[in-house]
């Protein structure tokens, strides 16, 4: 079983005073680059990532993903239209934020696979939400998927791991408004917490291994500054 160092346990709150005091979006810090922080998301650009969609049938309909408890779509999403350059992903980059737009549902996947590290991530979406953060996702299918859904069908709520592990209270998000994640994955040891709080501190080892996946389920969201530590 492996540990996370005391160190660790401080920088949510450290990360999250940092952001408030007015951090330039999409950039590192001079201490986050000394502590081996990297940028996943440049603010201008999909460099790094790719998108994935449902693979279509022979019929042409979306191929059934992989069931997962209560995964099903809400009633009354309004996917945001894309702009021309968007088209072809179907996430956009637009003043320093990536977001998903038009149909069909799909993700947006790191070109990299991670092990263990400590994920920062920022997002902002409407009330009735329903999207999620995947980690550990081998051959980018399954994984873990951190919860962005307030009443999740099964319970999985934001916050929580998908078929993995649920709060043991409601830990929700603040609508239209920014919030952040971070997630560390370190051997079995997985941790959530959501801006400054620990929401989730369990431990799996389904996934040990696999790439990151930002879910869209045709609900308005928005993502930016999206760092990540690797651990030994």
């Amino acid at each position: 079983m492996r540990k996370i160092h005391a160190s660790f346990v401080v920088l949510p709150l450290l990360l999250w005073s940092a952001t408030l005091a007015g951090q330039t979006i999409n950039s590192l810090t001079a201490q986050e680059k000394a502590q081996g922080w990297q940028l996943l998301f440049d603010g201008k650009t999909l460099k790094g990532w790719h998108p994935s969609a449902p693979v279509p049938s022979r019929a042409g309909a979306p191929a059934p993903q992989p069931p997962q408890p209560g995964a099903l779509a809400q009633v009354g999403s309004a996917p945001t239209p894309c702009s021309a350059a968007a088209k072809a992903t179907h996430w956009d980059v637009a003043d320093g934020l990536l977001m998903p737009c038009g149909e069909p549902p799909g993700y947006l996947v790191s070109d990299q696979s991670y092990k263990n590290f400590i994920l920062s991530i920022e997002f902002k979406t409407e009330e009735n939400a329903n999207s999620g953060v995947y980690v550990r996702s081998p051959k980018e299918n399954g994984g873990y998927e951190v919860q962005i859904w307030k009443k999740q069908p099964a319970g999985y709520n934001t916050g929580g791991i998908v078929a993995t592990a649920k709060t043991a209270r409601d830990y929700n998000f603040k609508a239209d408004q920014w919030n952040r994640y971070q997630i560390t994955a370190d051997g079995d040891h997985l941790m959530i917490v959501l801006n400054g709080e620990t929401t989730l501190d369990t431990h799996d080892a389904k996934f040990s291994e696999g790439n990151i996946r930002l879910q869209y389920q045709q609900f308005p969201i928005a993502f930016r500054n999206i760092k990540i530590r690797p651990l030994p």
